[in-house]
């Protein structure tokens, strides 16, 4: 598994998506959001930005604490 940062993890959204506005909206962030945590502007993004993300790649947020597991899916019933 790769580690990645955040600035990363907005450049692969970007070419998943094809541009930054598309990648925001797939999130379901404003895309202003998106350029702050892109440019480092935002060093510790909350928990739910980084669940935001996350939706971006089609995939949950697992947060591992204190030796239990929470998966953290804000996603609805239809996967959107």
């Amino acid at each position: 598994m790769t580690l990645m940062d955040v600035p990363q993890l907005i450049e692969g959204l970007k070419k998943i998506h094809g541009s930054y506005g598309a990648a925001a909206r797939a999130c379901g962030m404003p895309e202003a959001t998106m350029t702050k945590l892109r440019r480092g502007e935002s060093a510790n993004p909350r928990l739910n930005t980084l669940a935001l993300l996350a939706r971006g790649y089609g995939k949950p947020l697992i947060v591992y604490q204190d030796d239990t597991v929470d998966t953290h899916d804000d996603r609805d019933e239809n996967g959107a």
